[in-house]
């Protein structure tokens, strides 16, 4: 799989937030592509009123959790941008900001706009069908916010509940929620994915958009959280590359080595 990445996802920073180019540490960025910013796609996605709120605010925080710095603006269109890229490559964009907590109306949980949720909306108006597996440990409530009853996408999640953002506690329509109490691990995971995997193969997407956060992975000691996924998990969502067109995106992880991990695994198994 190739990797999209752009040197300005570094720029987006705030001191002691865990949310930081640290992330991004241990993995060698030598060899990617570089994506083109996409404001169509946002403003196709989110309100007028919040994308003039991020554009116009230099410094400061959207909600307690989420910051915007002076790159902040730039990043976040280059990581829309990113994510269609990577679905027009196979590939897997490493970002920064993450996107799946971004609703239409506003940004949450470290995300600004939500990067694979634009790309699935535009895929849908091309008349393309998407399914979207996120397995972040924590639900992709924007992103089940802007593609809710829409009939040419699917989102999979699993998530820790109790636990932030507090939604994803059932299935809502075209959205397939399994929340998992903390300490989950490998075992709870793949009964989820099997009563699932038959909704998939009936849908029969025409993509799949991968919303792959780290934080569920062992090695990640948690940023608010308790999953203990190993990497089978990752390695069976990667393997529908071999059926599907496939590509990822990155959102949540906060140990460095889990991200590294995380994109070896997606180097050496992708398409």
């Amino acid at each position: 799989m190739k990797i999209v990445f752009h040197p300005t996802f570094l720029d987006h920073k705030m001191p002691g937030h865990p949310e930081s180019p640290e992330r991004l540490s241990l993995v060698k960025l030598e060899d990617y592509i570089e994506p083109e910013p996409r404001i169509d796609l946002v403003e196709k996605t989110h309100s007028p009123d919040y994308i003039q709120r991020v554009k116009t605010m230099k410094e400061g925080w959207i909600d307690p959790d989420t910051y915007v710095c002076g790159k902040t603006w730039k990043a976040s269109l280059l990581a829309v941008g990113a994510a269609w890229k990577a679905y027009e490559v196979n590939g897997f964009a490493l970002v920064r900001p993450p996107g799946h907590h971004a609703t239409r109306d506003k940004g949450m949980g470290f995300c600004i706009f939500n990067n694979i949720a634009a790309t699935a909306l535009e895929l849908a108006r091309q008349g393309k069908k998407i399914a979207i597996l996120d397995l972040d440990a924590h639900h992709g409530n924007g992103t089940q916010d802007l593609v809710l009853g829409n009939d040419n996408v699917i989102y999979f999640s699993t998530h820790q509940s109790p636990g932030y953002p507090g939604t994803g506690l059932r299935p809502e329509g075209n959205c397939f929620n399994f929340p998992l109490p903390p300490g989950s691990g490998d075992g709870d995971f793949f009964k989820s994915w099997n009563k699932f995997s038959p909704v998939l193969e009936e849908f029969d997407p025409d993509v799949i958009g991968l919303s792959l956060g780290f934080d569920s992975y062992f090695k990640d000691y948690g940023w608010l959280t308790y999953l203990k996924f190993s990497l089978k998990p990752y390695k069976t969502v990667l393997s529908l590359g071999e059926r599907y067109h496939l590509f990822g995106v990155l959102e949540g992880g906060y140990n460095p080595e889990s991200i590294k991990d995380g994109v070896d695994l997606i180097m050496n198994m992708g398409p």
